[in-house]
Order: structure tokens, then sequence, then C-alpha cells
């Protein structure tokens, strides 16, 4: 059996004295690149420092506008929605290839990245609401193909180890009206290229409620919440998972931050929001390596080799500050590398 590599979500609080407005506004007019690249150097430094196996580049945006905006766009497209591959860009991969080429020249190795972009069933839910246009479903697909393409174009200096389909609203939104066949169409065609590359083909869903089509496509890595939901794990059947050859992206800490402030203040019997010195009890008491390490053995008991990926269960735009996000990734990364060692010594 191989390690388990520890990959992140991608998505970041912004720095003090930023906001998601100011990064979206600064991606559009670029007038502001020395202030906006330094942000997200800085950023993707920090998740290789905490141990980051595989580091998503830093999403300060909207991860469905982000996409949807430049699809849009009139200017970008051949007929409206069709884009053009070669507008198809994500401009955060422009600066993780300049702090990968100077990794090379510092350490001799090639970096290994994760882009997650936004699936074509969320992209489509965004654009169009809730009636099912089968064309127009898998025009998004096609879409999303053309910014993998471009991803692999511009990973001059680093590795694209994953490829990661944002669809969160698989499985938890009833009022999809495409048929599985519609889906797995769709998913097919976002997902052929990236696994004609030699990359792994993640899809990133809440609940695994729907593993069973996503078994069905070139899609090779399925993840989902574990940590905030560990019931999740009664969906899945190793088996078809085997037969399939498809592994598991494990959420093995939480990320949902209101839950877990909501944990402390009923221990503590105080408003973390009003109190924050007390939100640093979520990663000194809650979200531990040691608590980390143990929900990833239960999972390991149960769906063994078929665990490729660890992870926080989703990104972590939303917490409070980038330090107690950065220390959440570092108490993940301790205690994957826990884990690992201790598989080591097993294996040995």
């Amino acid at each position: 059996m191989q390690d388990i590599i520890f990959i992140d979500g991608g998505s970041l609080p912004t720095p003090d004295g930023f906001t998601r407005e100011w990064v979206k506004a600064a991606a559009k007019n670029r007038n502001e690149d020395e202030k906006l690249f330094s942000m997200i150097k800085g950023a993707f430094l920090r998740k290789i420092d905490v141990g980051v196996h595989v580091p998503t580049y830093p999403q300060f945006r909207d991860k469905i506008g982000q996409f949807l905006d430049v699809i849009k766009d009139l200017k970008n497209c051949y007929e409206p929605y069709v884009l053009k591959e070669n507008n198809a860009k994500i401009f955060e991969l422009e600066i993780i290839d300049e702090v990968a080429k100077q990794y090379r020249e510092e350490t001799g190795k090639t970096l290994e990245a994760r882009v997650c972009v936004a699936g074509p069933t969320d992209l489509y839910l965004q654009a169009f609401g809730t009636t099912a246009f089968v064309d127009a479903y898998h025009i998004l697909a096609l879409d999303i193909e053309n910014f993998i393409k471009q991803s692999f174009k511009a990973a001059k200096n680093f590795k694209i180890k994953v490829i990661a389909l944002d669809e969160p609203s698989l499985g938890i939104n009833d009022k999809i009206q495409f048929s599985d066949s519609d889906i797995i169409s769709a998913l097919t065609l976002a997902s052929t290229y990236a696994r004609q590359q030699g990359s792994d083909m993640e899809i990133h869903l809440h609940s695994p409620l729907k593993y069973k089509i996503v078994c069905e496509t070139p899609i090779n890595v399925i993840g989902f919440e574990y940590a905030a939901t560990p019931s999740y794990m009664d969906i899945l059947n190793r088996k078809m998972l085997e037969d399939s050859n498809t592994y598991i992206r494990l959420g093995v800490s939480r990320t949902d931050i209101s839950g877990l402030i909501g944990i402390v203040n009923e221990t503590y019997g105080v408003n973390a929001w009003k109190k924050k010195e007390y939100m640093q009890k979520i990663v000194t008491e809650f979200e531990t390596p040691d608590i980390i390490k143990k929900r990833l053995e239960i999972a390991f008991s149960v769906l063994g080799d078929r665990i490729k990926y660890a992870s926080p269960d989703c990104g972590l735009a939303f917490w409070p500050d980038q330090d107690l996000a950065f220390k959440l990734l570092e108490n993940t990364a301790k205690g994957i590398n826990e884990f690992n060692a201790e598989n080591r010594e097993l294996r040995e």
C-alpha cells in the first residue's frame, strides 16, 4: 500500500485588509497584479510549508463565478456559452508556475499540484436553474474541458497530479432534473482529457449518494465529507469501487465552521464569534492531529487501499482568518503523516 496523499480543497479566507470582492475585481481588471500575485504566491507557499503534499492553487474567488463569468462574456466565446479554448485560463496557475520554477531550482524536485474547477452540474444550476436543457449542460461540460486543457498548458514547471471537479450539488440537490445517463455523459466530457494526460480525476461531492454513476465515468477519485458525517461511509460499497478502479479522497478534518463554533459555544458557554480567542479551541481540542488520525484509521478499516487521498472536508474560504485555516491544514498534515508512519511500520 502507498502512503495516503494529503491534498487540500483550495479555498482560503482572504488576508487581513483584503476582501473576496477586491480579489474578484483585481482578477478581472488586472490592475493590481503585484498585490494579487503576492497574496496568491504567499498562500500557496504557506500550504507547502504546513505540509500539504499536493496543494491546490489558492482560491479567493467564488468557485462557480470565476468560471461562469468567463463563459458568459461573449468576447470569450464563438457563440453564447461556447467558449474558445484560448480564453479558458485560470490565471492563478501563472503564479504557482513561478513558485514551482523556484521550488525546482532550490530542491531539484518537480512540484505536484491539484487544480480545482467547477463541475458542469453546479455550473449549469447557477447559469440556468433547474430546467433541464441537455445540450446546454453538455456545452458547459466541454467549456470545463477547455479550462482543463489550458491548465495543462500553463503547467510548465509543475505537474498536475489531480484535476478536481467541484460538484457539491450532486447527491444533495433533489431538484436536479437530468437523468443519470445525462450526468454520466457530462462528467465524461469534462473528465476524459485529464485522464488521457495521466492525472487523477477527482469529483468533490458533499455526499457520496450518487457515487455509483461516477463509477461509470473516467473519474477515478471520489471525494466526500466524511469528517462531519461519518455515516456517509455506509453508502459506499468497497467491491464496486474496486471493480471500477475508483479511489476515495476522504475528508478527515471538519470545515463546517459554524458547526464547529457551535460546539465551542456549547462546551464553554460563550459566543466565540465575539470572544474570538475561543476559536482556537477548534484546532487545539476538537480538530487535533490525533482526532484526525483516528478518523482515518476507522475509515481505512472499512475501505483499505481504496483511500488514496485525504483532506479537510471542504474549502476554508469562510473561516474567520488565515491563521486558523492554516492551523487546521497543519493539524491535518500531522494526522495523515502519523497514520502513514504507523502503517509503514506495520508493512515492514
